[in-house]
């Protein structure tokens, strides 16, 4: 038996060592495992076998109706499991590694908002953020106007100290996934200047949170859902629609898919290609930039 309490408990805690993921993503990992341990268990099967994994993927599915996102999860989640036992010689190979198996893929594209509700939001924004109110009540119309113009994680957002800017090139140094760092540029400058204000504050160590306090991911999606309700949002408005909106409209005017890549911090870019699907816009804006029948005819219409 190699799906153990212990070697459950042991991957958790090097996956939390190695990889820094979010409390949430830990907590996911863990349940998924015991429930496949259960499963395990309750069926007799040998935890090494590839058939164990494609009769724990077949239950899912046929009995537990599981979203494709939730079984793509849980799979995730067995492959690095898996790979960790390898790596720790508890297994000569993974049962991955003889494995093929098709996993249905989610249908449902990113929620993000129509460019009208953004264009709303970043005005209720810049409203305040151009006032001669206290620079602290400033600080959160800022953060929202950082979330949809370069799309950071609200985990990545709550992270973020004075350190982390340069005011003078408006680099913004990214704490990310699995300890990752990148750099993302703030290229409007009044958000700049404002973001240099924050970071210039004596004794701050976040940047856009609340002054002298702890800021944690649920207090800025609370801040969020306040806000964009008193910008006159119908819908509930989450920092990762925020993030999903500044991937859409970056790809609807243009931005190449690799740039869109590097800012979003995903590491494979079949994730970002998600995006491609949502940019009809885009691909209207570009068919009509080429004009493909007026540069092979000459005219618009035939005479």
């Amino acid at each position: 038996m190699v799906v153990t309490e212990f070697s459950r408990a042991a991957y958790i805690e090097r996956l939390k060592a190695v990889r820094d993921p979010s409390a949430h993503t830990l907590k996911a990992y863990a349940s998924d495992l015991r429930d496949y341990a259960a499963f395990v268990d309750r069926e007799a099967l040998c935890g090494r076998e590839p058939a164990t994994i494609e009769a724990y993927a077949r239950h899912l599915l046929s009995e537990r109706s599981a979203a494709p996102r939730t079984l793509r999860r849980r799979m995730a989640c067995l492959r690095g499991f898996y790979k960790d036992l390898v790596r720790a010689r508890v297994l000569d190979r993974s049962p991955f590694a003889d494995l093929e198996i098709s996993l249905p893929r989610p249908r449902s594209l990113p929620r993000s908002l129509t460019r009208a509700e953004a264009r709303r939001l970043v005005e209720a924004a810049w409203r305040i953020c151009v006032t001669t109110r206290p620079l602290e009540e400033r600080r959160f119309p800022a953060a929202v106007l950082l979330l949809i113009s370069v799309g950071l994680r609200v985990a990545e957002l709550v992270r973020l100290r004075s350190q982390d800017f340069d005011p003078e090139s408006g680099a913004l140094r990214v704490h990310g996934k699995g300890r990752r760092e990148r750099c993302v540029f703030v290229v409007d400058e009044g958000l700049r200047r404002l973001m240099a204000d924050f970071a210039a504050q004596p004794g701050e160590t976040t940047l856009l949170g609340p002054s002298g306090a702890d800021w944690s991911t649920q207090a800025a999606r609370r801040a969020l859902r306040r806000f964009s309700e008193a910008a006159g949002l119908k819908r509930a408005v989450t920092p990762h629609m925020l993030r999903h909106t500044c991937a859409t409209l970056l790809l609807e005017d243009g931005v190449d898919l690799r740039f869109l890549q590097r800012l979003l911090g995903h590491e494979n870019i079949a994730t970002t290609a998600i995006y491609a699907h949502v940019g009809d816009l885009g691909l209207r804006r570009a068919l009509e930039h080429a004009s493909l029948l007026v540069s092979l005819h000459g005219s618009k219409t035939p005479s």
